[in-house]
Parts: structure tokens; sequence; C-alpha cells
């Protein structure tokens, strides 16, 4: 056996594997909540896709949940290049980009918002404001409601109620009366149990995960909002992708957004069942709750900046 050749074999084979070692790219990634939950498995999912497309080329790596980057650190962390991407609602990063607190009032898919100029529009905002671009979103079509341990005979029961609510929450709670009581997530099982709190603000999925579902007797309707959770990637390193990195981006963004159409469908509906089942029943508040609560958010946005005019037209409903 010629031992040169062997020798320039296997010195050619190391050459092309460390030459493909080094030309795949690793992002990694931060989710505001742990990544088997209700609202991070959709983040996982399109992060196992691009991965298994993207071997050898781009992969993700989820750092981990909030206990990895605090949720209220994740903008900051993409925004500086700690990061290279995250999943997280615009509440999160309100204060670096308050427009994109618009993103929750639509009632537009995201294919649909992409067809109206609007994603483009909230990603020149989200470059020029925050130095990140916007991958995808998903939650689209998933409302937030009120819960509440008792029944109600009529929206005016609510005025002077202990309700808990993130931030979202604080206008239409100012409309209806509410005393908003801003406890921890993880807390509000604790404050169902104790009374300290009459019922909470959440979306609809998701109550049953951390044992609200059996003290809720009432789910409010028709929901309000959207759970908008934004895919943010710094500009730099998506930029800096090559074009194949890049297509696989894309790829993965166009197939992510076709599949939660069908699964985020089929969610809502075991949601439904689950509380049903749990015994939930439902007050129907009628057309109002949802205009109040909508027109308040509108107005509030467009005080807080001129580019809502422009984002507004977008987000509506196309003729």
């Amino acid at each position: 056996m010629n031992m040169k050749l062997v020798s320039g074999a296997l010195a050619a084979a190391i050459a092309v594997t460390t030459t493909a070692q080094a030309e795949e790219l690793t992002l990694r990634a931060g989710v505001f909540v742990p990544p088997h939950t209700t609202y991070g498995v959709p983040f996982q999912m399109y992060a196992d896709h691009l991965n298994e497309i993207g071997e050898g080329v781009l992969q993700i790596r989820i750092v981990g949940g909030p206990e990895a980057v605090p949720a209220t650190e994740l903008a900051t962390a993409v925004s500086n290049g700690v990061l290279d991407l995250a999943a997280l609602p615009p509440s999160y990063y309100k204060g670096q980009m308050v427009e994109s607190d618009a993103h929750s009032l639509t009632s537009l898919s995201v294919p649909e918002q992409r067809a109206s100029g609007a994603y483009a529009a909230l990603d020149e905002i989200a470059r020029d404001s925050m130095g990140v671009t916007y991958v995808t979103t998903y939650g689209d079509g998933v409302p937030f409601h009120i819960f509440l341990t008792e029944g109600i005979a009529g929206l005016d029961d609510l005025d002077g109620m202990r309700l808990r609510g993130q931030t979202t929450y604080n206008l239409i709670f100012e409309e209806l009366g509410v005393i908003n009581t801003p406890i921890p997530a993880p807390e509000i099982f604790t404050a169902l149990e104790r009374g300290t709190v009459d019922g909470y603000g959440w979306a609809l999925w998701g109550i049953g995960d951390m044992g609200w579902l059996d003290m809720t007797s009432v789910r409010v309707d028709p929901g309000f909002y959207n759970v908008i959770i934004n895919v943010l990637m710094n500009e730099e390193t998506y930029d800096a992708l090559t074009e194949e990195q890049q297509a696989i981006v894309d790829e993965t963004t166009a197939w992510f957004e076709a599949m939660m159409v069908e699964w985020s469908a089929e969610r809502t509906a075991t949601e439904l069942a689950a509380q049903e089942a749990a015994g939930v029943t439902v007050f129907d508040a009628g057309a109002d709750l949802l205009e109040v609560a909508t027109a308040a958010y509108w107005d509030d946005l467009e005080s807080l900046s001129p580019e809502i005019a422009r984002l507004r037209p977008l987000l509506a409903p196309q003729d």
C-alpha cells in the first residue's frame, strides 16, 4: 500500500471536514419562556426545522428560557449581539420600539401582514431603532381574555374587582374600573387560591399550564388584541449570513408560517375543549368590549409615536 497516497487522502479528508465544520454557523437564541411550554414550543419547532435543513451550513442553539437570559433583557441581548436571535412579545421591548405593540391590534395573519406591507414597515422601524430584523411572528389569532373565579351579570360587575394583569391589560382594566394587580405569573395560583385576586388576564392558550384552570369559573368573551411573539435577529448577524444561509432562514420561515395556520387552529380547539371540560363557562360581553379595548390601545399608541399613523392602515383588514 502506498502510504504517501493514504496520508494524502487522509489529509484531504481532514481538510474537507475542517472546512465543512468551519463553514457551519451556529446562532445563539433565547426565548422568553421555557422552550417546552405553550408559547415556547413554536419557536422550538422553528429551530428544529432549520437545524434539519441547515445541517452543515446553519444551526440554531437555544441557550435556554428566562433562566438563561431574563425575558426583559432578551431584546437588548439581540440588539448588542450577545444573542443572535430571540423569541419574545412586544411588551418586553416596547421601551425600545413602542410601534411594536401595534402588532397586537391587527386581525391580519402574518402572511396577510407581509402582503399589505405592514411587516416590512415594522421591520424597517426595528432595524432603525434597535438594530434587529423581524424574522417571523407567531401567536396571531390567539386573543387575550379576562378569566374570573365567579360569575358576573354584566361588565359593570368588574368595577372594583382585583384582577391580575400584565401591562397589556392596563388600558382596558382602567376603562372597566378594574384594580390591576400585577403579580408575577408563578404567584397567580396562590393568589387565586387565597382569594387575593378575583381573576386574571391571560391569553386563550395556556391557562392549564400552571394549574389555574381548576380555579377558573368564567371566561369573558370576546377576546381582544393578539398574542404576538416576534422572532428578532441581530441585523448585522442576518446581513452577514451567506446567500445559502439566508435561504435556509427564508425557507424555514415560509414553512413555519404556513404550518402555524393549521397548528394554531388545532391548539385553539384543544384549549377551548379543555376549558369547557373543566367547567369554565362563557360570559358574552358583546362586540363593545372588543371595540373599547382596541380603540383605547390605538389612541394610546398614536399619542406615543407618529409612525402609528403609517402602520395603522397597513394593519387594517384589506378590502
